[in-house]
């Protein structure tokens, strides 16, 4: 009977054994087909598996062996490489193609770093249509935020190859024709890591241990999970509560058409001068000739604040959510006809800026024959009021957030340095940028393990009042402490930007400049 007891016994041992399957070796999720490594230096390659799994890392005829720890990580560190490829690394039973070894640079910042091409059409379209490189690869870290300690890995993403204008489109378009400018100058494979939010104040890309009191105080709630619980909740309804308010309120039966010149604030403000929240609706009637309404056409309406759907002829031809992006929007052919053609847009002012059309923008209807003019001509009528919007509590803009979740987890890959484009989400304190700027750079490269990690540092541009002679104005103080920044620290280095921009959007579209100049100091320095 006891014999039968340790047979059985074995027997289960074994079958349990044979079901539990050890996981397959896992990479970093900064390691895909296509990437670019480092050149001339030593790289460190990383992953996860089994507690106690050997793993092999062949690459470039050799073999690099590690064992994973107690928690499943392990790592190696592949000898330096020359600038070449393609070439292919294997993982255990996991290959990687097309690995290419040049430069890499991580790129950072705000909005203005993670502008995509696609939004920079109507001032780079012509250097971008036709173009492909592919020695240039790219990769986006997703965007994501993390409180409490750093994230393992970043998002699911992979490296892109630049092989066709359309792929180029939702690039950063800093990074695009800054990896341009130096592939074709140093004939070398670039890679760039782009890891930006828009909006996002640089304490969100500062390590915990080296926040200010303030920060860490604003950081402490967003800890706690039953706290982040609730703002998400409180997030997640926000819109949808404030546009089903907004709809089920009955329209004003008193409200006219009257016109107006829209780009004065006179229809966005009530009689006590306050801003009227809620919808709009503003009109134009256009005449055109039978060639004109024949084709498609394109109808430009500049920027709009806040979020607009536009019809033609009672066709929604596009919609945008919030106020930075450009009005343009592809008219399909059929729907413009000879004669008369009404233009109609429901505009929503949900808080903060007034309802309105951004000066000295593109406004009008271009068609296959000849373009009109939209700049007169509009009747504006009220729409449903509302009280502004809560704001949203944004997660990514918390300290530390973006750090610990786009940043530490991929510290440890090598690069050549760092692009920085960052500054305008800190002009209501601009007086502590230099502080917190140079506080940033040292903890990074601390983390990194680079002393010397060369930053280059993309100015502000030219926007609004920054014209203004006081340096002690948000924007200007924020440009002013960049350059003594780069002044004052070794291996750090100013993009002159403020020369440039425009006057009425924050988000300049000329960023082949900026890439260039970005480049020209890269190179330089080199």
């Amino acid at each position: 009977m006891r014999t039968a007891k340790i047979i059985f016994a074995l027997s289960l041992s074994l079958c349990l054994g044979a079901c539990q399957k050890k996981a397959p070796v896992q990479m970093a999720g900064i390691f895909s087909d296509h990437m670019v490594l480092q050149r001339d230096c030593p790289v460190k390659v990383w992953g996860k598996s089994d507690p106690g799994a050997k793993v092999a890392v062949k690459w470039r005829g050799k073999t690099y062996r590690s064992e994973a720890s107690p928690e499943g990580k392990w790592m190696v560190e592949v000898e330096s490489t020359p600038a070449g490829g393609p070439f292919q690394m294997k993982v255990n039973s996991k290959v990687i193609n097309d690995i290419m070894v040049g430069d890499v640079y991580l790129a950072s910042g705000q909005s203005n770093m993670e502008l995509p091409v696609r939004r920079c059409m109507d001032k780079v379209a012509e250097d971008v249509k036709g173009y492909s490189n592919s020695m240039v690869r790219y990769l986006s870290v997703p965007k994501d935020y993390a409180f409490g300690a750093p994230a393992e890995d970043i998002g699911k993403t992979s490296w892109q190859i630049l092989d066709s204008d359309s792929t180029a489109l939702g690039w950063s378009a800093v990074c695009y024709f800054t990896a341009r400018e130096i592939q074709e100058r140093t004939k070398i494979p670039i890679g760039i890591v782009c890891a930006a939010v828009g909006g996002s104040p640089i304490e969100a890309w500062t390590e915990e241990g080296s926040l200010q009191e303030k920060a860490a105080k604003i950081l402490a709630p967003y800890k706690d999970k039953h706290y982040l619980d609730s703002v998400i909740s409180f997030n997640k309804n926000l819109y949808s509560v404030w546009q089903n308010e907004h709809n089920a309120k009955p329209s004003n039966p008193n409200a006219t058409w009257k016109r107006i010149d829209p780009f004065s604030k006179d229809w966005a403000v009530d009689a006590q001068g306050k801003n009227i929240y809620g919808s709009h609706l503003l009109r134009n009637t256009v005449s055109l000739t039978a060639s004109q309404a024949g084709g498609q056409a394109t109808l430009h309406l500049g920027a709009l604040v806040d979020a607009d759907s536009v019809f033609v002829n009672g066709t929604c031809v596009g919609n945008t959510t919030y106020m930075y992006p450009p009005r343009n929007y592809a008219v399909p052919k059929g729907v413009l006809k000879e004669g008369e053609n009404t233009i109609e847009i429901h505009l929503y002012a949900c808080g903060g800026n007034p309802a309105g059309f951004v000066k000295d923008k593109e406004y009008s209807l271009q068609t296959e024959d000849g373009t009109v003019s939209l700049l007169q001509g509009w009747e504006h009528k009220g729409g449903k009021r509302m009280e502004a919007r809560p704001s949203e509590d944004f997660l990514v803009y918390k300290p530390s957030g973006l750090w610990n979740a786009m940043v530490s987890p991929i510290k440890d890959f090598a690069t050549s340095g760092v692009i920085w484009y960052q500054g305008e989400s800190n002009c209501d304190d601009a007086a502590s940028y230099g502080t917190l700027l140079r506080t940033l750079i040292e903890s990074w490269r601390k983390d990194m393990g680079s002393p010397a990690l060369p930053f280059y540092i993309i100015e502000l541009a030219a926007f609004q009042h920054s014209e203004q002679t006081d340096n002690d104005f948000g924007w200007n103080r924020v440009q002013k402490e960049q350059r003594k920044t780069a002044q004052e620290m070794t291996g750090v280095y100013l993009v002159k930007n403020s020369d440039i921009g425009e006057w009425n959007d924050i988000h300049p579209q000329d960023k082949k400049t900026v890439g260039k100049r970005t480049a020209d100091e890269i190179l330089r320095k080199k």
